[in-house]
């Protein structure tokens, strides 16, 4: 049967009506509207036993703070999970939100009773914070208005960078770092390697272990977490990569530039890789 005028237009008011409704859902629903900066999507997402839970970019900071705070003091999970809490409350009663810093992170800690009774949910974010489950955590960010151009300091990095590994610190304490030297680095990794201009920082966690894999993905996920805020363009470790520029996808699957390898090192499972934006 033929449709008629009618038909037709009714028909084509559904398609549009049914693509708006895509299109609302993807700007109001997903990553994409905050990234746009429409401010309804979630811009980070923290996945836990198949559950998935939406925070935003201060709840990120927050959790991933406090978590790293307590794996610095030597917390037990019960005590993460209860401290990571009472930190996004404390969050949640500010206006306007506020991430918690590390210095009030470690105030939490002091004030937890001495045996933490977390929930199992709370147990289970806790957890992914530590990184027991690799990435757990990702987040979607704007893409940085135009920076101006660094030149190295006397340390060899650039300020965004040396404010990166100074706020690393601040949070996790003392670490074994490289890939920057106060003469410049000049050889050892790829062509164009942000190392090279000062921009980046390898955190070590060796030898490779299921210890060491926790704490990576711990300091990986609370760089992502941060990457707004402190401008960071790349995070690598254990074979994933996350970058701003396609902040969208979530963690991906990292192949070296020079090809498939078995290198751990090239594959970055001894390492984190961070790198801040280059600027203009």
């Amino acid at each position: 049967m033929a449709l008629t005028r009618r038909g037709r237009v009714t028909v084509a008011t559904g398609l549009l009506v049914l693509i708006g409704l895509v299109v609302a859902y993807v700007l109001l629903r997903t990553p994409l509207g905050t990234v746009l900066g429409l401010r309804a999507g979630p811009p980070c997402t923290v996945t836990v036993s198949g559950n998935t839970f939406d925070w935003s970019a201060e709840h990120a900071m927050t959790a991933t703070t406090v978590a790293g705070v307590g794996t610095r003091i030597g917390a037990s999970v019960n005590g993460v999970a209860e401290a990571v809490d009472r930190g996004l409350t404390t969050l949640e009663g500010r206006d306007p939100p506020q991430s918690v810093s590390p210095r009030e992170a470690r105030s939490i800690y002091r004030a937890l009773p001495d045996v933490a009774t977390p929930d199992e949910e709370a147990i289970g974010i806790a957890e992914a914070l530590l990184g027991y489950d690799g990435d757990a955590l990702t987040c979607a960010v704007p893409l940085q208005p135009d920076l101006a151009r660094e030149e190295p300091g006397e340390l060899g990095l650039t300020p965004r960078a040396d404010v990166l590994r100074t706020e690393m610190r601040a949070v996790f304490g003392k670490q074994v770092l490289g890939g920057f030297s106060p003469e410049g680095v000049r050889s050892g990794h790829i062509d164009g390697s942000a190392h090279y201009e000062g921009r980046a920082v390898d955190v070590f966690f060796r030898p490779v272990s299921q210890v060491n894999q926790r704490l990576g993905w711990q300091l990986a996920q609370w760089s992502v977490a941060h990457a707004q805020r402190l401008g960071l363009a790349t995070v690598i470790f254990d074979r994933r990569l996350w970058t701003a520029t396609r902040s969208l996808e979530g963690w991906r699957d990292y192949r070296h530039p020079d090809g498939d390898t078995a290198n751990p090192v090239l594959l970055h499972e001894d390492h984190v890789h961070l790198d801040v934006i280059e600027g203009r």
